[in-house]
């Protein structure tokens, strides 16, 4: 529907206005791929306020009393009547202002912490990961994110430790998120006087097969910068 197509992206986010204009090394192979993919529609973006993009705006926000339709509500409910951690945090006068809420457009009372201004449902243990897997799997964001986010919807003993460490370990993240960048110092080489007295060499490869060779062999003289590249078969 939008292919061969004119037409003019408005967005609220600024910062993308600049994208198509910044050269291509300052962005990441992900930026790129995510660049190029919208140029092949348009690269047209007009910036526009927030407060002027109602529709869109509110199509992307979360609202404070909106939960994944994942979670079984009925169930937690169910389960909090035994929960017997739920009734040591009531009968221990914790500072959380645990009361039973209605939830909108339904009839389901269950246990929130009203202490933020904001029904928090208690979380019992068995469904603690469950939920965290709602919430964590919409975006998988990272682990202070991820903390945050639970946190301003959800209460339970250890919330914090729990959350993070099941964000450390998904592994949907650990497969498309680089969490170490390893640099090597610059070298430094001593000057040469005569030719090939200093030769680098690499091999580039796997590359696709071209008359049976899949390598290429390159060497530098270090004294004339020269290049030769060498076609191999391993």
């Amino acid at each position: 529907m939008l292919e061969a197509r004119d037409f003019t992206v408005f967005a609220d986010h600024k910062p993308l206005t600049y994208a198509f204009r910044q050269k291509s090394d300052k962005c990441s192979p992900r930026q790129i791929r995510q660049l190029d993919f919208i140029s092949q529609f348009t690269t047209n973006i007009v910036h526009i306020p927030g407060s002027d993009n109602i529709a869109a705006d509110v199509l992307s926000r979360v609202s404070a009393i909106t939960f994944p339709s994942q979670i079984d509500y009925d169930c937690i409910v169910e389960t909090q009547q035994t929960d017997q951690e739920l009734h040591t945090l009531i009968a221990s006068g914790t500072s959380l202002e645990l009361k039973k809420v209605t939830f909108p457009n339904s009839s389901t009372k269950i246990m929130c912490d009203l202490s933020t201004g904001t029904a928090r449902p208690y979380i019992p243990k068995q469904h603690r990961q469950d939920v965290f897997s709602a919430m964590h799997n919409l975006s998988h964001p990272g682990i202070r994110r991820s903390v945050h986010l639970m946190k301003q919807r959800f209460v339970w003993p250890s919330i914090s430790s729990d959350v993070a460490k099941w964000a450390r370990h998904c592994l949907a993240c650990q497969k498309s998120k680089i969490h170490r960048h390893t640099r090597s110092p610059l070298s430094s080489f001593q000057e040469t006087s005569q030719r090939f007295d200093h030769v680098h060499l690499d091999l580039i490869g796997p590359l696709p097969p071209s008359n049976g060779y899949t390598y290429c062999l390159t060497m530098i003289d270090r004294f004339r910068n020269g290049q030769r590249p060498n076609l191999s078969k391993k």
